[in-house]
């Protein structure tokens, strides 16, 4: 087995690979066709192996460039080595892995990219392009230990202190006021704010809501509550209420009074974040966690809800988790549970 110390891997420099657009099927093929080398069985072919995966697996542009990013910097390692990808063995993969966790990548992210090309095997392994003992090998390739739902939430002190650090007296403040709201409430994450529309508010007799698109292309309609008449503000200070195609959080002109047709990426809502949280005093990079950033939004709402009482299916369902096992991380014991469940018990 090769000495991982000699295979150093740098995170991932590869803007002629992925900087390109891979929103459509032909675009995506286009990708898979430059990166990977022609099968020697001219019956099977790698990209059309991938595709029809890729785009069903991964239905968001953010999600394939991640995934992208992962293949092609795997591929171009194996290349390095002199190593044709269809080649590859579960040693090559776990000399990989030594060799990520030795560059200084976080064990969450080198557990990500072992599924990437865990799952990228088997689907050549339905093809026939890999036989079925290498893609068990490689499918045996543990990925390291993750401790999951590190990332902190807010105390309900630093929430309201963040919610209230925009200067509401301008454009940008109510924009900002508004965005932390809506993840505040509605406990979305970060790619389906970014992708909202305008129109995909909707009114009824009583109240706002907002229709997103969350993780895996599911649409879910999040109650606005009391961010609605934030989001209305910020509508009508920009003058973009009635423009229902456009983006709802927009990126504003150089002269602060004017918002470009535009939607803010998801790369500036974190800097948003971030840098209201350090405005207030909130410590970003709190050690033991993940950081505070727009997941911690999310995680704050969905514990303040569990805190306050909301049963924990109904909390699964605004959090939009398929499994209420994710939901229940976000739940945190207290010394009173004990003593509360046992005043429900009805035994006499």
């Amino acid at each position: 087995m090769d000495d991982p110390s000699k295979s150093p891997v740098a995170r991932p420099a590869l803007p002629a690979l992925v900087a390109e657009d891979l929103g459509t099927a032909e675009k995506v093929r286009a990708f898979l066709a430059r990166l990977l080398p022609p099968s020697r069985d001219a019956k099977a072919n790698p990209v059309s192996a991938l595709l029809p995966w890729v785009c069903d697996r991964l239905p968001s542009e953010h999600s394939r460039r991640a995934y992208a990013r992962d293949l092609a910097a795997f591929v171009r390692h194996m290349e390095d080595r002199g190593v044709n990808p269809l080649d590859v063995t579960g040693d090559d993969l776990r000399v990989y892995k030594a060799a990520l966790l030795a560059a200084g990548h976080t064990p969450a992210t080198v557990a990500r990219v072992l599924s990437v090309l865990r799952g990228t095997y088997q689907q050549f392994g339905k093809k026939g392009l890999v036989d079925w003992d290498r893609v068990r090998d490689i499918q045996a390739v543990e990925s390291p230990r993750v401790e999951k739902n590190t990332t902190p939430a807010l105390s309900q002190r630093e929430a309201i202190q963040l919610l209230h650090a925009p200067d509401q007296a301008t454009l940008k403040g109510l924009r900002d006021h508004a965005l932390l709201f809506v993840f505040f409430k509605t406990a979305c994450r970060c790619s389906a704010i970014a992708n909202a529309l305008v129109g995909h508010i909707e009114r009824t007799d009583t109240d706002y809501y907002l229709m997103v698109r969350e993780k895996g292309g599911k649409k879910q309609r999040k109650a606005l509550l009391e961010a609605a008449p934030a989001v209305l503000a910020y509508l009508d200070a920009g003058g973009i209420r009635d423009d229902l195609e456009g983006p709802l959080f927009r990126a504003i002109a150089k002269d602060r009074k004017t918002l470009l047709r535009r939607a803010l990426p998801r790369t500036t809502i974190w800097k948003i974040v971030k840098a209201y949280a350090r405005s207030v005093g909130i410590d970003v990079d709190r050690i033991g966690g993940r950081g505070v950033g727009v997941h911690a939004l999310r995680k704050t709402a969905l514990t303040n809800a569990l805190e306050n009482g909301a049963p924990i299916e109904k909390v699964q369902q605004l959090a939009g988790h398929l499994d209420i096992r994710t939901t229940q991380l976000y739940y945190k014991p207290s010394p009173r549970d004990s003593e509360d469940a046992a005043r429900h018990i009805q035994i006499r």
